[in-house]
């Protein structure tokens, strides 16, 4: 059973509400830029159009696991570069003080993207000779 927020979700009578169907949110902007895909790219829609749901299913599930696995990959390089800086280790552990326990890695993964990517955008800036 699929849940958001600690709520059961689905499109079966009494898994979401009164018994109505899961209802799914337009976006304009979001639904144009598909369109324009589409007209851009009409063989690769008719192969989307031809696969049976499974695989389509199965698809989007493989997207989302190669999203995830980017974004860990991301993060551990991120927190790699905070553990081998000493005072960036540092300045996020103290920020880190103030945290619930339950919310220290997330809040890590946040803090150490701040730290990383504002220590390289200044050296990069003091390299061009660009005033800080």
């Amino acid at each position: 059973m699929l849940k958001r927020n600690g709520k059961p979700i689905g499109d079966t009578p009494g898994q979401n509400g009164e018994g109505e169907p899961l209802q799914f949110r337009e976006n304009d902007r979001i639904n144009a830029q598909i369109d324009t895909y589409i007209k851009e790219n009409p063989r690769h829609w008719e192969q989307i159009k031809t696969m049976p749901r499974e695989r389509l299913e199965r698809t989007v599930v493989w997207q989302q696991l190669r999203y995830n696995q980017r974004s860990q990959k991301l993060n551990d390089g991120l927190l790699r570069k905070l553990d081998e800086d000493p005072q960036l280790k540092q300045d996020c552990d103290n920020l880190l003080k103030h945290v619930p326990e339950d919310q220290r890695e997330a809040a890590r993964v946040r803090i150490a993207r701040t730290l990383v990517l504002s220590k390289g955008r200044a050296e990069k800036q003091a390299k061009n000779g660009v005033a800080v």
